[in-house]
């Protein structure tokens, strides 16, 4: 049986949590790129896949996140945050965070990284005049400060242990480059030619050069405060996967992918597999964080309204015929093969969830047994629920009887099922579940819609259910804005399923203000959560994709982590 996460390690390798020294030094990491040249290599401003995925080897970064555990960490090492905070404390009311930072760390100029340089790129960000999306952290920030050169002082305007994620949100500008180029105006920072050529930076590579519609390259730091073994690191553009795999295996290139985009497509990962067992090259394959779920309407689908009013006061909603009973959506949950959807849709290169997020993620909780294929069970449930089957004929749908809670009685058990169009894994999928709920009477009329179009039947909650995917998922698990009445907003909210639970709601607000923001007290807390919304189930949970990395026999000493690729690239080593 396929294991959630496997290394398979052809060359011999030394591991351990302080990483491995270099056996050799030198050589070139190549991998590829399918998203088109970077634009825009400013860490405040940058945007997509590309950029963000060289700027973690570019500039530094508040903290380290562990790479085991995705948590943020103190001291520690990880070479893809560069990470400046040694500890951290908070105060007895949660409001003042205070960082003790390192004192060796440079940029490539000899200037030491400093709490000055956080706190300029800060007052950039709080200045509302660039066009930085990382604005989340203003909701919570009052003011930061640098006391000194190596101690940061933030003070929030509410307790929130959510806010040490959002204060590392961006990467950290040089103050001295920078800061004379504005002439006191923040906007300029948006058209400043260091945005595509970033010649002073402090990670473990300085920026090389950018060859339009053919290559970035990075070139080693001599001056970081690590002995550095790669010589560079480059990303060739290629037009879509497919060819960045045949370069791949025609030994062109020795990575596939990016830093930030990596995966080998599911048809060709046990492929890739067979070939790594026989000692073509190594891979490494994890959960990803994002996950592929149902959402069901608990609400009147005829008369979507917000889940509360500007008092916080419950607005009556009324319920969906089907899915406004628990036992309703516990009974889908278990008439449905798990395995047909995973090997019929996914290709096998995906694993059931039990709740919301992913093994990938440090909020989620893999002891919670998922949901288990048992359409007799299902049946049981759907009868105490109040919908039978009235003629003995299992090829029409059930109907409800004066059992049911919301459905009139006599109403065949019929819904529509929508995804979006052109998502081969979620039409197929889709088909699975439509069959096997036929099988038990259950009526599925499954569409697909144009992205936009089925975006506005989500967030106008005008659907009975719909599948789709939510990816990059908070580490934590938070979803306030996803299962409480905060975000249940007709036309503009994620909790579009309109789903209520007061402890659930109890519990998030716990976790973000609990006293020391301790992991193993958050972790529990969410936990909670978890096991409330397993049994609830105001999402169908579905499955997580596996996702690949592959490096050539060449790329030597690479440790790699689920979501962090390199995170000891200083140490690694490309023999010819």
């Amino acid at each position: 049986m396929l294991k959630l996460m496997r290394i398979i390690f052809i060359a011999l390798f030394v591991a351990s949590l302080g990483f491995a020294a270099s056996a050799q030094e030198g050589g070139i990491l190549i991998g590829t790129n399918f998203g088109g040249d970077p634009t825009n290599m400013n860490p405040l401003i940058s945007n997509n896949t590309v950029e963000l995925s060289l700027n973690e080897f570019l500039f530094p970064s508040l903290y380290n996140i562990d790479p085991e555990t995705r948590a943020p960490m103190k001291a520690g090492r990880n070479d893809q945050d560069n990470g400046l905070a040694l500890d951290w404390s908070i105060s007895d009311d949660g409001l003042v965070y205070t960082f003790s930072l390192r004192d060796d760390v440079t940029w490539n100029d000899g200037a030491p990284v400093t709490a000055f340089d956080y706190k300029f790129t800060f007052d950039a960000l709080a200045s509302g005049e660039t066009s930085s999306p990382r604005t989340d952290v203003l909701q919570s920030v009052e003011s930061v400060e640098a006391v000194d050169a190596t101690t940061l002082v933030v003070t929030l305007k509410l307790a929130s242990c959510r806010v040490i994620e959002e204060l590392d949100d961006f990467g950290i500008l040089p103050q001295h480059i920078i800061e004379p180029m504005l002439d006191g105006n923040y906007a300029e920072i948006d058209n400043l030619e260091y945005n595509k050529n970033p010649n002073v930076t402090a990670g473990v590579f300085n920026f090389g050069a950018l060859v339009p519609d053919q290559q970035t390259s990075l070139i080693r730091n001599e001056n970081h405060w690590m002995d550095v073994s790669p010589e560079g690191y480059i990303i060739r553009n290629v037009p879509d996967q497919i060819v960045g795999i045949e370069q791949f295996l025609a030994g062109e290139v020795n990575s596939v992918g990016t830093a930030g985009s990596a995966s080998v497509p599911a048809v060709q990962m046990q492929d890739f597999r067979d070939r790594a067992e026989a000692g073509e090259f190594q891979v490494f394959e994890y959960v990803d964080d994002g996950l592929t779920f149902i959402g069901f309407n608990m609400a009147d689908r005829g008369n979507p309204v917000n889940g509360q009013d500007e008092d916080g006061n419950p607005i009556d909603q009324g319920k969906h015929p089907f899915f406004g009973d628990v036992r309703v959506r516990q009974a889908l949950a278990q008439a449905v093969n798990y395995t047909d959807i995973i090997e019929g849709a996914a290709e096998g290169e995906a694993v059931q969830v039990n709740s919301f997020g992913t093994p990938a993620l440090w909020g989620y909780d893999s002891s919670i047994e998922p949901w288990e294929y048992n359409p007799d069970a299902a049946l049981a449930l759907l009868a105490e629920a109040g919908f039978v089957d009235d003629d003995d004929d299992p090829s029409t749908p059930l109907v409800a009887t004066e059992d049911a809670l919301y459905a009139e009685p006599g109403t065949a058990f019929s819904f529509e099922l929508l995804t979006n169009s052109g998502n081969l894994v979620r039409e197929a999928a889709g088909t699975v579940i439509q069959d096997q709920l036929g099988q038990i009477g259950i009526d599925v009329d499954f569409q697909t819609q144009e992205f936009g179009a089925l975006v506005q039947f989500l967030l106008g909650q005008d659907f009975d259910a719909i599948m789709i995917g939510f990816t990059n998922l908070d580490q934590d698990t938070d979803a306030r804005n996803v299962f409480t009445p905060v975000g249940d907003l007709v036309g503009g909210g994620f909790n579009f399923v309109s789903y209520r639970n007061d402890r659930v709601t109890e519990l998030y607000d716990e976790a973000l203000a609990l006293p020391g923001c301790s992991f193993e007290g958050r972790q529990a807390l969410y936990h909670e959560i978890s096991r409330i919304l397993h049994e609830d189930l105001p999402w169908w949970w579905l499955f997580a994709p596996f996702s690949m990395y592959a490096e050539a026999n060449s790329v030597q000493n690479w440790m790699p982590y689920a979501e962090t690729r390199y995170a000891n690239m200083a140490d690694i080593a490309i023999s010819p």
